[in-house]
C-alpha cells in the first residue's frame, strides 16, 4: 500500500512539473476552493463573462453565454480537478460548475448539448434540463496559448479526444464546442459573497 502510494505521488509531481500552473489575471495559481470568473480577454461590445442564460426554446438559463461588454464579468464558476489535487496545472481533466445553481436548473454543472442543429454548445445541468436535446457529459481543460487561455471539452467517453470552445455570435453569443476557433479569456478571482 506504501508504494503505491508513493508511486502515485511520484507520478502527480511529474506530472506538475511538466505543466504549468493555471494563472489568474494577478498571478495568483487557480485556487480549486475558490471562485473565478472566466473573462474575453478583449475590451469594449466583445469583452464580457460567461453566465447562464435563456437562449432558444429553453425555459430556463441553462445555455452558457457569453457577456454582452466587459462591463459585465459573468458569473463566477469554481474549478475542480479530477482526480482531485491541490492546484490546477494547464491541460488536467476538469469538472467547471458555475457557483449558484440558477433558479429551476438541477446544477450548474457544465456539459455539452446538441441544441443547434449540428452544433454542440456549452450548457449547464443534466439532460432533464435539456429535454428533447442529445446531451454528452465529459471534462473540460484550460491550455495556454501565448499570454492567454483557452478552454476545450473532453467526453467522457474518449478523454483522448478533445476540442476547443468558441463563440457563436450568430446564436447569441453561445459557448460552442469548435476547432475553427476559441475563446480566448483569462481569470479573475471573485471576491467572496454569500451565496
Amino acid at each position: 500500500m506504501k508504494t503505491l502510494f508513493l508511486i502515485f505521488f511520484f507520478l502527480l509531481v511529474a506530472f506538475t512539473i511538466n505543466s504549468e500552473l493555471v494563472l489568474d489575471i494577478n498571478g495568483e495559481p487557480l485556487d480549486p476552493s475558490a471562485q473565478y470568473f472566466i473573462l474575453s480577454t478583449f475590451r469594449g461590445a466583445a469583452g464580457g463573462g460567461l453566465r447562464p442564460f435563456k437562449a432558444g426554446n429553453s425555459t430556463y438559463p441553462v445555455n452558457v453565454i457569453k457577456g454582452f461588454s466587459d462591463l459585465d464579468s459573468g458569473e463566477p464558476v469554481k474549478f475542480t480537478p479530477v482526480p482531485k489535487i491541490g492546484l490546477i496545472p494547464t491541460d488536467t481533466l476538469l469538472e467547471i460548475k458555475f457557483a449558484k445553481t440558477p433558479e429551476g436548473v438541477s446544477s450548474g454543472k457544465w456539459t455539452t448539448v446538441k441544441d443547434l442543429g449540428e452544433t454542440w454548445t456549452v450548457g449547464i445541468g443534466g439532460p432533464q434540463d435539456h429535454e428533447g436535446y442529445e446531451t454528452l457529459s465529459g471534462f473540460f481543460k484550460i491550455h495556454k496559448v501565448d499570454n492567454r487561455y483557452k478552454l476545450s471539452f473532453v467526453p467522457h467517453i474518449n478523454t483522448a479526444l478533445s476540442a476547443d470552445l468558441g463563440m457563436s455570435f450568430e446564436h447569441g453569443r453561445r459557448l460552442v464546442v469548435s476547432n475553427e476557433y476559441f475563446y480566448q479569456c483569462y481569470f479573475r478571482k471573485a471576491v467572496a459573497t454569500s451565496f
